[in-house]
């Protein structure tokens, strides 16, 4: 199963270090360690490079979301960098098609079987006015056909915002895709942000989530340490 997979018991929450110093995202992630399943790191790639990684190891797992998009070399090589790195968890928007995906997965298995590779569908920052404009469809059938393409390349799990967790039981009712989701805020969080499609983090895992990436309502906290733990409260 695929909650098996992502570390049967631990804690279901992904913190995602955007937006901040490296010397801010490690501390940040120390804090957090034990109360989280591990962190989400994108534009500090950028700063750090693949060695912050290893850092963060230290203080749980690491998930790479960089929503790879290019040729499949391209791509390839950008896995195999990231998977020898350590990482767990990596995107790819499913958008780069059949043969992207095959390559990723092909370079992911010849580096490192258990870093696990995630296809991207639609992002939570999309509308249905936004899908129509940018796929020709709205969230929901784009949603379904990119999880069909998803299984078919055999990825190992799925991002979707939680609103679409559950088209995802509908196809893929057997749970072959570990169910990573974005778009998570706690009702008291009460700050308007770009993201369109959410739900609070005990609605999104009764509908399905394995994971939950949870960022501002943490790291733009007073207290992040006390928000991660409301939050895990909640969650029961």
């Amino acid at each position: 199963m695929p909650a098996e997979a992502a570390h049967a018991g631990e804690q279901p929450v992904i913190v995602a270090l955007d937006a901040m110093p490296e010397a801010e995202a490690v501390l940040l992630a120390r804090a957090l360690s034990g109360r989280v399943w591990g962190s989400k790191v994108n534009d500090l790639l950028l700063q750090a490079g693949v060695d912050v990684i290893a850092r963060l190891h230290a203080y749980g797992h690491v998930f790479c979301d960089v929503k790879l998009f290019d040729i499949p070399n391209t791509v390839a090589n950008q896995v195999t960098r990231l998977a020898e790195a350590g990482a767990e968890l990596i995107t790819l928007h499913c958008a780069g098609g059949a043969a992207m995906l095959a390559a990723a997965r092909n370079a992911r298995d010849r580096v490192n079987p258990a870093t696990r590779l995630l296809g991207v569908t639609v992002l939570t920052s999309f509308d249905d006015a936004a899908a129509e404009a940018t796929f020709g469809r709205a969230v929901e059938p784009q949603v379904r056909a990119f999880t069909g393409l998803a299984l078919e390349a055999g990825l190992d799990g799925i991002v979707c915002s939680p609103a679409e967790l559950p088209l995802l039981a509908e196809a893929d009712p057997e749970r072959h895709l570990l169910r990573v989701t974005p778009g998570v805020r706690p009702a008291w969080h009460g700050v308007a942000d770009d993201q369109r499609r959410t739900l609070a983090p005990a609605e999104a895992m009764a509908q399905g989530a394995d994971l939950l990436v949870i960022g501002r309502p943490i790291t733009q906290a007073d207290d992040p340490v006390a928000a991660c733990e409301r939050i895990l409260a909640e969650l029961g």
